[in-house]
């Protein structure tokens, strides 16, 4: 079932991504179609294999590239299949196609900018040590959330992602004094055959 997943996750996107190539080249409509639902097929594969979750340990630099590729492939085609339909020709249509094509680029980016920064949040950790979630009954001073992400980071110092800081994209930051139980769940000593290797 894993390799099934992994064909999908992997093979799905390029082969979607030649599709819309192919078809905004010799303007066939039908190819940037079958792209955007071959593209949606793989994000929700993909969205489904991570939890329901776009922030998380799921999302590391391979997975957000694939995904952010699915995000491209699904916002392209939509916008070249909305400006290529005949309905355009009407004034008023025109423009609330540039209007939705708006929020569709603006909401993509604000997608990608999150799965990028949760990547480089989960991808530069100490090795060998957990990402840890922590649900607080009152939020921090540090995050106006109640769900935190917590992490070793490379430097040794304990590291936090809020992920709602500026509403729609999260933030990262390091704490100086970390509260006792993450540190020590965090910092806890690996058993011996879970020790990173140097």
């Amino acid at each position: 079932m894993n390799t099934l997943i992994d064909v999908i996750n992997y093979l799905l996107p390029l082969l979607s991504l030649i599709l819309l190539v192919v078809g905004i080249v010799i303007r066939r409509i039908s190819y940037v179609f079958l792209a955007f639902w071959l593209s949606l097929i793989c994000s929700l594969v993909l969205y489904q294999t991570a939890g329901g979750e776009i922030l998380g340990s799921y999302f590391g630099y391979l997975n957000t590239t694939i995904y952010t590729l699915n995000i491209i492939i699904l916002v392209v085609s939509l916008i070249y299949a909305l400006f290529n339909l005949p309905l355009l020709n009407n004034k008023f249509i025109f423009y609330v196609a540039g209007l939705l094509s708006a929020c569709i680029i603006t909401g993509a980016v604000i997608l990608s900018i999150n799965l990028w920064i949760n990547a480089c949040f989960i991808e530069q950790k100490l090795p060998g040590t957990p990402i840890m979630q922590v649900v607080s009954f009152t939020p921090p001073a540090y995050c106006s959330y109640r769900y935190i992400f917590y992490k070793v980071g490379v430097d040794k110092k304990i590291s936090y992602l809020c992920p709602n800081y500026y509403g729609l994209i999260p933030a990262v930051g390091h704490l100086d004094v970390a509260p006792a139980f993450i540190s020590r769940q965090l910092l806890a000593p690996l058993p011996a055959d879970k020790k990173p290797v140097s």
